[in-house]
């Protein structure tokens, strides 16, 4: 296992001596700093924040400002409990530029540049996974963007445009003499989407040609998932979209939280999103992930059901403390440490970095 690496000025080591290099990708609708943050005191060593339109940021759209609160960066450089990356899109590139900028005097720590966005509306835009199809162009956005701002850039891609045609040798070779300080790779092609299988070889090969870090990413659904990629591919780092979505204690390593320690994540988690949209809002918002804590247990299901119509916070406590009182949970095995000390103490273990 890969015991540290280095993106700029940040040296980014494990959660715990043994374990894989573990990261939060960036997720659109998901990535806001409340989950980033409870992602972090999980264990994730990087964050990613859900992509960000380039022109939003300077057409200062309302909703891109909100999406652009990196309070939580100011925790992470407190503790070293992780890296903020701020991940900006566009085509055209002097306002990729122009984005990066403004992200990085909002307090990114990294920036991330998206080339591996697979939407057929992105790139309808000629935007994110787009540039596949002219590495020479993805290459000078990030010269661009590493000439223009301070903190270090990577980029996030896939494999290439399709079966045919596997760019991403090409691209993890061009990186570094552009700028970019790590290169996260998708393991499937554009023309893929999110189906079939991740092909975990190119990682394998990207990672002998680079001479940067490389993170993998794709078909990660559990922590001996993230292992078992980590050995076969020999990659820096795994980051993890959807199961951490569904999980975010995938982070902690082979720990599982009983049902009473879901609660008193769920709590936590609703009590900042309350902080950061507000009631009305927070309290939708958090019905995605009252939906994945109580999954895989007896009769779950109809609190689920009754936790996403909840229209008040007082509402869902209410609904929680009934279910905890009802004792729903299984036995799972003790771990050595509880969300409790995981949500009460700035960081698990060693700090994720140092600078």
């Amino acid at each position: 296992m890969i015991q540290e690496i280095h993106i700029g000025p940040y040296k980014i080591t494990p959660l715990r001596p043994g374990m894989p290099i573990l990261t939060l990708a960036p997720m659109a609708g998901i990535s806001n700093w409340p989950f980033r943050l409870i992602c972090a005191r999980m264990g994730a060593r990087m964050v990613g924040v859900e992509f960000i339109n380039c022109n939003a940021i300077i057409h200062k759209n309302l909703k891109t400002d909100v999406m652009m609160n990196f309070c939580d960066a100011d925790v992470y450089e407190e503790t070293g409990m992780s890296v903020l990356a701020a991940q900006v899109y566009g085509n055209e590139i002097d306002r990729i530029v122009e984005g990066a900028l403004v992200l990085e005097e909002r307090g990114a720590q990294v920036m991330d540049i998206n080339f591996g966005c697979s939407v057929p509306k992105i790139l309808r835009s000629d935007s994110g996974a787009a540039f596949l199809k002219d590495i020479d162009r993805m290459m000078e956005t990030v010269r661009r963007v590493a000439e223009a701002v301070k903190i270090p850039v990577i980029i996030k891609t896939r494999l290439g445009w399709d079966h045919k045609n596997i760019s991403i040798i090409d691209v993890v070779e061009r990186a570094p003499d552009n700028g970019a300080h790590a290169v996260a790779i998708h393991a499937r092609t554009v023309a893929q989407k999110f189906k079939g299988v991740a092909d975990w070889s190119w990682i394998a090969k990207a990672k002998e040609k680079s001479q940067i870090p490389i993170f993998g990413n794709g078909d990660i659904f559990t922590y001996d998932d993230a292992i078992r990629m980590t050995r076969e591919t020999g990659c820096d780092g795994v980051m993890i979209a959807r199961a951490a979505r569904d999980a975010p204690w995938i982070f902690t390593g082979d720990w599982t939280p009983t049902f009473s320690e879901r609660i008193i994540l769920a709590k936590e988690h609703l009590k900042m999103m309350v902080d950061y949209r507000g009631e009305f809002v927070g309290i939708r918002e958090m019905r995605k992930f009252f939906a994945s804590y109580f999954k895989n247990f007896p009769n779950a299901s109809k609190l689920r059901s009754r936790m996403v119509l909840g229209e008040s916070v007082d509402e869902a406590h209410h609904i929680l403390h009934e279910w905890e009182d009802r004792q729903l949970e299984q036995v799972v095995p003790e771990a050595d440490y509880t969300v409790e000390a995981a949500l009460e103490t700035p960081c698990l273990e060693e700090p994720a970095y140092s600078s």
